[in-house]
């Protein structure tokens, strides 16, 4: 089994450096943090694809939906989770339904969001056997 590569994008260095501490804890240990779509969709076009990306709905140059469609337009395998905190239900349907695989919201307690994403990769790792 190779370990998934995992992309997060967040403006947010604090967001993002908490949420890779706690995936490297979870063995998940190739994970590179972006502050930007743009800066993201340069790597993949680098030819590092990852497996997963985990993003804000909020990302700089970039729409979570234009951002969703960026990446799934070349790349229609890669599963990209939400972690916003914009709470919009219609918004989360909008993504879902655009081929996002979840979309988690930030509340004032972090780290039970991150809780709720580590067991939804999870899920989603193990459906692919690389965890």
């Amino acid at each position: 089994m190779r370990t998934p590569i995992i992309f997060i994008v967040d403006r947010n260095p604090i967001h993002s450096s908490l949420l890779k501490y706690h995936l490297n804890i979870n063995k998940l240990s190739q994970v590179q943090n972006f502050p930007n779509g743009q800066e993201c969709l340069y790597r993949i076009a680098k030819n590092l694809v990852p497996d997963i990306i985990i993003t804000d709905y909020d990302i700089g140059n970039y729409t979570g939906l234009d951002f969703l469609r960026k990446v799934k337009d070349n790349h229609p395998e890669v599963n990209l989770f939400y972690f916003s905190s914009i709470a919009d239900p219609v918004l989360a349907m909008k993504l879902l339904e655009g081929g996002a695989s979840d979309f988690i919201v930030k509340t004032s307690k972090l780290e039970s969001g991150i809780s709720e994403l580590l067991k939804n990769l999870r899920y989603i790792l193990k459906g692919v056997n690389q965890i």
